[in-house]
């Protein structure tokens, strides 16, 4: 796939002050639920070779007003990741560098 990948969108993880937890920020329950489903049929769309997946887009939703936004991304050239030449070197250790714990 030639779409981006989450490093070219997002190169460097948030400073923890600006990475709150969906308690402190405020998550509506349902999201996870509708997120879930919208990248189950991604899946689907993608093994079976069928519909338009969103490869290089991105799918923005405004659950309170239901509202579907997409946004086209560009895959970046020098990502470390999937760029020209990436050499993938280490990963980011998301729970130290955001101060949010991964588990429950």
């Amino acid at each position: 796939f030639e779409g981006p990948c989450y490093r070219c969108v997002f190169p460097e993880p948030p400073p923890p002050e600006l990475a709150p937890t969906c308690d402190e920020a405020g998550t509506l329950g349902v999201l996870p639920g509708i997120v879930g489903l919208f990248e189950a049929n991604e899946a689907v769309k993608l093994i079976l070779g069928i519909g338009e997946p969103l490869i290089g887009r991105l799918l923005m939703i405004e659950a309170l007003s239901v509202e579907f936004r997409t946004l086209r991304l560009k895959r970046d050239p020098n990502c470390p990741v999937c760029g020209d030449g990436a050499q993938f070197k280490e990963f980011v250790d998301y729970e130290v560098s955001t101060a949010i714990p991964t588990t429950a």
